[in-house]
């Protein structure tokens, strides 16, 4: 038996048959129909041997299937691709006029240090990583929404800090 893992999802297959650009799949531990994807879709491909392969399934079958509804239920302000959440953590966290709000980041060194700070004080902190100013960060991202200037500010971080490491060592 071949499997694969679909690249956007993380989600082990198993391949069926392959025609031209597309890939016949089974998802592994799971009483799905048949589809198709396309053959760039996957990657990971190898071939198991019947034991490995019953072992493949028992472990994909007792993982618990990350929902549509259940991010809903958790979120107000819109829904995140499931197979996107393994990468992220959600958390609730204490704004600075004493509201409760709940979002979502990558739960890194650069999230951890930026989840408690108002957005004013993230511009700052980024600044003083980046050696940028503050009103060039602002003009840059001021047609985006709180969230998404937070979201780029902390990218620009991250950026910055795996640079100053890169040229330390």
């Amino acid at each position: 038996m071949q499997i694969a893992i679909i690249t956007a999802t993380n989600e082990q297959v198993e391949i069926i048959a392959v025609n031209g650009g597309w890939t016949t799949i089974h998802t592994l531990g799971a009483d799905t129909q048949e589809r198709k994807v396309r053959n760039g879709a996957l990657s990971g491909h190898t071939t198991l041997s019947d034991t490995v392969a019953e072992m493949a399934m028992a472990k994909a079958a007792t993982k618990p299937a990350v929902t549509v509804e259940a991010v809903q239920e958790g979120r107000k302000n819109g829904v995140v691709f499931a197979g996107y959440l393994p990468q992220y953590e959600a958390y609730k966290a204490l704004t600075a006029d004493g509201e409760t709000k709940r979002s979502i980041d990558k739960g890194d060194a650069v999230a951890l240090q930026l989840r408690p700070l108002s957005l004013t004080t993230v511009y700052a902190a980024v600044s003083n990583a980046t050696g940028t100013s503050i009103t060039d960060l602002r003009e840059r991202f001021s047609h985006l929404n709180p969230g998404m200037q937070r979201m780029n500010l902390g990218n620009m971080m991250r950026r910055a800090l795996r640079e100053a490491a890169a040229a330390t060592a």
